[in-house]
């Protein structure tokens, strides 16, 4: 994956996915970087590129629309095009047909999911994030995306291989032909978890889980969630050479990323983006 950065555009960044990202599919994850946001002390902790909505300052929210116009136009496509769900950290994936496209906008779509695919042209797809893991999938052959979004819970309920379900189960996918990539995330460097955390998951997947963790002499484990989201990935059956991983980690880049684990909720969010040209 490659960092971005177009100067002439709000001096916008973000990282792209490169075993996606074609003339035929936007594969993109935004950073907080190159928007409009945060320009007043009370707003700061926001800039620039927020692309939250759930938040109680309409002013921002007129950004937050002017910030996903921005991104999403650098790659051809329109604000009126993205499609973002009501997150809660669920395992329920959506599904876009034309005619729920023909309804769009559809970037303040009420509907409690994390997951959304499609196989229609001009939809961009989003998830949004700020230290849970993103995952694009994309499938030449049948032509088809899909986006979810990984917290603790979804990788614990393995969303991603449930996206990757009912996708075959829509259109045909073969989970060998998709490539997949892992954005920006928590990594395991800072992401400390508790024990009964490490219990949960081992209590469910028994000792494979253990090499997504590591202890420190004294302290909490260390979880690494992207990891884990492939392993998951790979059991459902994609090849690994096809899934791509980001370095980053949202909590120790604070002037790339909005992180829950570092600001609390005082901060905006970021989006990976999906979209079909």
């Amino acid at each position: 994956m490659k960092l971005i950065y177009d100067k002439q555009n709000h001096a916008l960044q973000y990282v792209v996915a490169d075993n996606i990202h074609s003339s035929e599919v936007c594969a993109i994850f935004s950073t907080r970087n190159g928007g409009v946001s945060g320009q007043t002390p009370e707003t700061e902790h926001l800039s620039s590129l927020n692309l939250r909505f759930d938040m109680d300052d309409e002013q921002d929210i007129e950004n937050v629309m002017k910030n996903y116009e921005i991104i999403a136009s650098s790659q051809g496509f329109s604000a009126k095009d993205v499609v973002a769900l009501w997150q809660n950290h669920t395992d329920r994936v959506i599904v876009i047909t034309q005619e729920l496209a023909d309804k769009r906008p559809l970037y303040r779509l009420d509907v409690e999911a994390d997951a959304l695919i499609t196989n229609v042209k001009g939809m961009l797809l989003s998830v949004r994030t700020a230290d849970c893991v993103p995952i694009l999938i994309y499938d030449e052959k049948t032509k088809s995306i899909g986006a979810a979004h990984s917290g603790w819970k979804g990788t614990f309920n393995q969303i991603g291989a449930k996206t990757i379900t009912r996708m075959t189960e829509m259109y045909g996918t073969n989970p060998a032909d998709l490539r997949i990539a892992i954005g920006p995330a928590a990594g395991i460097c800072c992401y400390e978890v508790s024990t009964e955390f490490y219990e949960d998951f081992y209590k469910k997947y028994d000792s494979d889980i253990d090499k997504f963790f590591i202890s420190e002499k004294g302290g909490k484990p260390h979880c690494n969630l992207k990891s884990m989201n492939k392993e998951f990935l790979i059991k459902a059956g994609v090849k690994e050479s096809n899934i791509e991983v980001s370095d980053y980690c949202t909590i120790c880049n604070p002037d790339l990323f909005y992180s829950y684990r570092r600001s609390g909720t005082k901060r905006g969010i970021m989006a990976s983006l999906i979209g079909l040209k």
